[in-house]
C-alpha cells in the first residue's frame, strides 16, 4: 500500500524584500520514497531567488530534493551531511551547492537532540531556478564558467574552509539586497564559486548519472559506455577500441582526464551503484553485490568500504536511521 500527503508552510520575508514563499511537501510512503520528501518553492513576488538567514535549534529537514539549485552555508553548527551517495561530517563554515534533483540532507550531531539553548545551527540558505540565467549562460562565452558550474552542481559541490572565505562574504551579503540588485550579487557569487580552484565534487558519478556537456568527446563516449555496461566484465580492448587507441595510450589517457586508473573508475561506478540501492532498501546486502558486478560478497565489502569509508551495512544504518 502506498500512502501519500501534502504539507504546506508559508514564510514571509522582510518586508523589505517583498518576498512571498509558499513551501509544498510531497510525501510518498512506499520502501524508500518514505525516506525522501519532495520540496517545490513559488516565490509568488515573481523573484527567481530565494535568500535568508536561518537560525534552528537543530536541522530538522529529512532527507529531500527540490527542482531548484541549492547553496547551503553553515555559519554555526556541526553534524553529518549527505549529498547523493556522499556521506561527510561538517563543521562551521560549510559551504556547498547543490544541483535539482539532488536528494540530500543535514544532520545535527546528537547533543543538538538535547535541546540544549546553546547550542544553535546558523547560516544562510539560497535558492535559485536555472531557467532565469538560462538564456545568459547558454548563450554568452563570457558565462560558460558558471554554466560548467551548474552543470558540475548537479553532482553537489563543497567547497572547503578556510580558502572559500570570499565566497562566505558574498553569501551573507546577498539576502540583504533584492531586485536587480539581488541578481546582479547572485551572478557574481555564481562567478566567484565557479572559479574557486579547490572546489570538489560530492557525489559518484552512476548515483547522479550526469555527464557535463563541456567534457572531452572521445571521454564522453568512454563514460557512457562505462555507465551501461560497468555492472559486466568489461573488456579493456573493447573499450580502448571505441576511441581508436591501444591498450597503454588508452590508460595514460583516461588517468589524465579521470585522475583515476581504469580498474579504479570502473569499481567506483559499482560502488556508487551500490550505495543507490542500498539507500532505496529494496534489495539484501549480497544480491547488491551481484546487481553491481561484484562476484564475491567479500570483494564488495572490502571495495565498499575502501571507497567510502563504511561497509554496506553501515553504510545503509547511516542513511535509514
Amino acid at each position: 500500500m502506498t500512502l501519500s500527503w501534502t504539507e504546506t508552510k508559508n514564510f514571509t520575508a522582510p518586508d523589505s524584500q517583498k518576498l512571498y514563499i509558499h513551501l509544498q511537501i510531497t510525501r510518498r510512503e512506499s520502501e524508500m520514497e518514505n525516506r525522501i520528501m519532495h520540496e517545490q518553492l513559488t516565490i509568488y513576488s515573481g523573484a527567481p531567488i530565494i535568500a535568508r538567514k536561518y537560525d534552528y535549534e537543530k536541522f530538522t529537514f529529512p532527507w529531500h530534493v527540490h527542482n531548484e539549485f541549492e547553496i547551503i552555508y553553515v555559519e554555526e553548527g556541526s553534524g553529518k551531511r549527505f549529498v547523493a551517495d556522499n556521506m561527510e561530517e561538517f563543521q562551521a563554515h560549510d559551504l556547498t551547492l547543490i544541483g535539482s534533483g539532488i536528494p540530500h540532507y543535514m544532520k545535527s550531531t546528537p547533543e543538538y537532540e538535547k535541546g540544549d539553548n546553546k547550542l544553535r545551527v546558523r547560516g544562510t540558505i539560497i535558492q535559485f531556478e536555472e531557467a532565469f540565467m538560462a538564456h545568459a549562460i547558454n548563450n554568452y562565452a563570457d558565462l560558460s564558467h558558471i554554466k560548467n558550474l551548474l552543470e558540475d552542481a548537479k553532482r553537489g559541490i563543497h567547497f572547503p574552509y578556510p580558502q572559500n572565505q570570499e565566497i562566505i562574504r558574498s553569501i551573507i551579503q546577498l539576502p540583504e539586497s533584492n531586485g536587480i540588485i539581488r541578481i546582479i550579487n547572485l551572478l557574481h557569487l555564481l562567478d566567484q564559486m565557479a572559479k574557486f580552484p579547490d572546489k570538489r565534487s560530492l557525489g559518484s558519478l552512476q548515483f547522479c548519472q550526469t555527464l557535463s556537456p563541456a567534457m572531452d568527446p572521445r571521454m564522453k563516449k568512454v563514460l557512457s559506455f562505462l555507465m551501461n555496461h560497468y555492472k559486466e566484465d568489461i573488456d579493456l580492448n573493447e573499450v580502448s577500441s571505441l576511441i581508436a587507441m591501444n591498450n597503454s595510450a588508452f590508460c595514460r589517457y583516461f588517468k589524465d582526464k579521470s585522475g583515476k586508473t581504469f580498474t579504479e573508475y570502473v569499481l567506483g561506478l559499482r560502488t556508487g551503484y551500490a550505495c543507490k540501492l542500498l539507500i532505496e532498501n529494496k534489495m539484501d546486502i549480497f544480491q547488491i553485490c551481484l546487481e553491481c558486478g561484484f562476484n564475491t560478497i567479500t570483494h564488495f565489502n572490502r571495495i565498499f568500504k575502501r571507497n567510502t569509508g563504511f561497509t554496506p551495512t553501515e553504510y545503509r544504518k547511516q542513511f535509514l536511521k
